[in-house]
């Protein structure tokens, strides 16, 4: 299973945020080898499109490109809950590390998916009953959380992909 975030598929989830940051490959070496050389949380220097912070949207956004909860096939399954473990984390998930190779693939997958196509699979109901978090998927969540953040996780993966650099993960 790519990138899963251990021990959260039952558990009760307060206020769990995705963060992405691109890294360069220099910074992605360093934080492979030594996770606190990166002493600031995911979201703490630089600016959109190379750091991104989808809220509570990252669950919605995954179930909406994977149509599962934790899994997936091919590089959708890695946007946002895929890469290497590199250490505990900021907070209740470790940090995730996406390579370069992976992020091109991911970018090159999110830039044929539209807005429209993920708006035809959005089922409140199908997510309430995952158990995606946070469970409040109503008629206005696609067009306020979902679509925005899914058009930001594309530029963050645009912008990665187009300098070479590896993605870091954090939900805290």
């Amino acid at each position: 299973m790519p990138g899963r975030v251990p021990g959260t598929e039952n558990e009760a989830f307060m206020g769990m945020i995705w963060k992405g940051r691109a890294l360069s490959a220099a910074e992605a070496a360093r934080v492979r080898q030594n996770p606190e050389s990166l002493r600031e949380p995911v979201g703490g220097a630089g600016a959109p499109p190379a750091v991104v912070d989808l809220d509570k949207a990252w669950h919605g956004i995954h179930w909406l490109l994977t149509g599962s909860a934790w899994d997936g096939e091919g590089p959708l399954a890695l946007a946002v809950l895929g890469g290497e473990q590199v250490d505990e984390g900021d907070g209740d998930t470790p940090r995730l590390l996406l390579d370069a190779a992976n992020v091109a693939a991911v970018a090159t997958a999110l830039d044929a998916v539209g807005v429209d196509e993920l708006r035809k699979r959005y089922d409140p109901h199908a997510m309430s009953e995952a158990e995606i978090y946070p469970n409040i998927w109503d008629d206005e969540a696609f067009d306020t959380d979902l679509a925005p953040g899914f058009e930001l996780l594309k530029q963050l993966y645009t912008h990665a992909a187009a300098r070479d650099c590896w993605v870091l993960q954090t939900i805290t």
